[in-house]
C-alpha cells in the first residue's frame, strides 16, 4: 500500500513545512521509534469543541491534525512508505461545556491514518478533553511511530 497514494485518493494533498521557530523539535528519533509532537489542525480551527464548534467541526480538525503530522513525516523522512507502523496517538479535544465525546472527534484523525496505511495504520489510541490548547486549536495530536529499519 502507499500511504501518498491513498491519501490524494481520498483528497489530501500535503503542504511544506515551516522549519522557523523555537527549540522544540517536530520529531525526535529513538532507535526506530519517531516521537512526534502535537499537530495541529493544518487549516487552523480554533475553538471548543461542543460550545464553539460542533462534534463533526471537531472530526474535520482532527483530520487536518492527521494532514499537519503526515506532512511533517515526509518532510522528516522524505517518503510516508518508511512507516512500518503507528504504535500510539494522544488525541486532545478543546472541549467545552458537557461534550465527553472526544473519541468521536480524534477518529477524525485515526480515519486518515487508517485510510493512508491500512493494517499499518492501526494503532493504540487515547482521546480526551482538555481546557484549552496553545492559540485555542480545536484539536492536537501527537502520535509514535515505528520505523523501518
Amino acid at each position: 500500500m502507499n500511504a501518498e497514494r491513498e491519501l490524494a485518493r481520498i483528497g489530501i494533498k500535503l503542504d511544506g513545512i515551516d522549519h522557523s521557530g523555537c527549540g522544540v523539535v517536530p520529531v525526535r528519533r529513538c532507535g526506530d521509534m519517531l516521537f512526534v509532537s502535537a499537530s495541529y489542525p493544518a487549516d487552523k480551527t480554533r475553538g471548543r469543541v461542543g460550545a464553539d464548534l460542533t462534534e463533526e467541526e471537531g472530526y474535520e480538525a482532527a483530520r487536518m491534525c492527521a494532514t499537519s503530522m503526515l506532512a511533517i513525516l515526509k518532510d522528516y523522512l522524505g517518503d510516508l512508505d518508511k512507516i512500518e507502523e503507528w504504535v500510539k496517538v494522544l488525541g486532545l479535544v478543546n472541549s467545552g461545556g458537557c461534550f465527553d465525546r472526544m473519541p468521536k472527534v480524534i477518529n477524525g484523525f485515526s480515519d486518515v491514518i487508517v485510510s493512508a496505511f491500512g493494517a499499518k495504520g492501526r494503532h493504540a489510541r487515547s482521546a480526551m478533553g482538555t481546557a484549552n490548547h496553545e492559540s485555542g486549536y480545536a484539536v492536537a495530536v501527537d502520535a509514535i511511530v515505528r520505523i523501518k529499519s
